[in-house]
């Protein structure tokens, strides 16, 4: 059994970037893109709909935030697809 502690970031302001959702805990950090903001309808403040380089999608609000990466291990077909936009 490893020993290592995988700790994230504070919440993210970031639009883009290495990040890591709230669920699941378990997983790895992908490349997320903000697609677009909505009012939440459960009293959350607003909803945002995250889209990673690898095809992720993901929901934050203010009670369930995007994190930064921290160190979490990232994850391989985000940084094909960031080396692969790099390259042309």
């Amino acid at each position: 059994m490893s020993k290592v502690a995988m700790i994230g970031g504070p919440p993210t302001q970031s639009s883009e970037g290495w990040l890591k959702p709230m669920f699941p805990i378990t997983g790895r950090a992908h490349y997320f893109e903000k697609e677009f903001e909505l009012p939440a309808l459960d009293g959350q403040g607003v909803a945002v709909s995250w889209h990673s380089l690898c095809g992720i999608d993901a929901i934050s609000t203010g009670k369930m935030p995007m994190f930064d990466a921290g160190n979490w291990v990232r994850c391989k077909r985000c940084e094909q697809q960031i080396e692969g936009r790099s390259a042309a």
